[in-house]
């Protein structure tokens, strides 16, 4: 049986004041459930994932010597259980109260899952640290996180096109131009719709690899690419919605 928590020990999990939460379910921001009485309370579990900071976690795990452990719920080590947890996380979205369009869900539902084909794809045989893909989300929060400690874009790239000498030239390769012969690359599209579901949909898009880091605004705005403050061995995406 899930353990149900007051307001007041949610409020202490969460480091918030009690009519923080009263506002947050109010808007919509993170809702409680009513007992027959009307009385507020939260399920402990979802607490805890929402106090969690997925975002922090995952960039932990991209960018450490050795990578923590993490927990089940957010590690596909095999390519199947990265896709039911994608399909998943597009059911989720459909059902969830923060009314998400059946076409939206499956919009971000192609973009989360074309950044994690992307981690196994070309990965394939030649994982240098740990095989697999940090994804977790958290629709309250409106937020999907992506990892992986492969090779990165620039490495990949250098098969089919030598010159590529940097991160950053490599991450605006990725996303705007189609590479003959460049395998395997889903369509021949892989990043590059990314992009461009990203800019039509008003999502919000940060990309990292090595010294490499791609920004797509929320709000109306092009892509940026500049150097990054810290390497990211792989990739580390977060999605905002």
């Amino acid at each position: 049986m899930k353990k149900k928590v007051r307001i007041s020990d949610a409020a202490k999990i969460l480091k918030v004041s009690t009519q923080t939460l009263r506002n947050w379910d109010n808007s919509g921001k993170y809702r409680s459930k009513r007992s027959k009485g009307g009385q507020r309370y939260y399920d402990l579990e979802e607490l805890k994932r929402y106090a969690l900071d997925i975002q922090q976690l995952g960039f932990i795990w991209a960018t450490s010597s050795m990578p923590p452990e993490l927990p089940s719920e957010y590690f596909c080590e095999r390519p199947d259980r990265f896709t039911s947890r994608s399909a998943k996380m597009g059911s989720e979205l459909l059902n969830s109260p923060e009314s998400v369009s059946i076409d939206f869900a499956s919009l971000l539902t192609l973009i989360a899952s074309e950044i994690g084909d992307n981690s196994f794809v070309h990965n394939i045989g030649n994982w240098p640290d740990v095989q697999g893909v940090f994804f977790a989300y958290d629709i309250v929060k409106r937020i999907i996180v992506l990892a992986d400690r492969g090779r990165g874009v620039k490495a990949t790239l250098q098969h089919v096109c030598p010159a590529i000498h940097n991160d950053t030239v490599a991450l605006h390769v990725a996303f705007t131009e189609i590479i003959s012969g460049r395998y395997p690359e889903k369509r021949g599209n892989g990043l590059k719709v990314v992009r461009k579901i990203a800019e039509k949909e008003r999502i919000g898009l940060s990309f990292h690899s090595g010294i490499g880091l791609v920004t797509i605004p929320k709000a109306p705005g092009s892509m940026h690419i500049a150097m990054a403050d810290q390497n990211v061995r792989g990739t580390f995406a977060v999605i905002m919605f």
